[in-house]
C-alpha cells in the first residue's frame, strides 16, 4: 500500500498562512518578485569569513568576509580552505598581477538622490 505524500501547501490550508515562494528567481523570466534581474543567494553577516568551493573536480574555491562595513575581503584557496594561494587579479579587464594572495575591496557606492 503505497502512503500518500503529505504537502506543506495542504498542511496551510484553512490556517491563514502561505507557503513561501521556493524560488523568487525564474531563468524563464529572468525577473525576481521585485523587478531585478538577479536574486540574491545568500546574506554576508558582519566580520565572519565565510568558505566557498567551486562546483569542480578539484577541490578550490573563495573566502569572503564582510570587514567593518566598509569593505570585504576576498581570497582563493586550493585543497583546503586554509591553504591561500596566489591568483591573477583583473581589474575593469586588466591584469593587476598573477601573485595576489587576498584582495579588500573598499568604498561604498551611495546613489545620488
Amino acid at each position: 500500500m503505497a502512503e500518500k505524500q503529505i504537502k506543506l501547501k495542504d498542511l496551510l490550508k484553512g490556517s491563514g498562512m502561505e507557503e513561501i515562494p521556493k524560488t523568487w528567481y525564474t531563468d524563464d523570466s529572468a525577473d525576481t518578485n521585485d523587478g531585478s534581474k538577479k536574486s540574491v543567494d545568500m546574506v554576508l553577516p558582519a566580520k565572519k569569513e565565510i568558505v566557498l568551493q567551486a562546483d569542480s573536480e578539484e577541490t578550490r574555491g573563495l573566502t569572503v568576509k564582510w570587514t567593518d562595513g566598509k569593505g570585504y575581503e576576498i581570497a582563493y584557496w586550493y585543497g583546503t580552505p586554509d591553504n591561500i594561494v596566489p591568483s591573477e587579479l583583473l581589474a575593469d579587464g586588466t591584469s593587476k598581477g598573477k601573485a595576489v594572495k587576498k584582495v579588500t575591496l573598499k568604498y561604498h557606492y551611495k546613489p545620488k538622490d
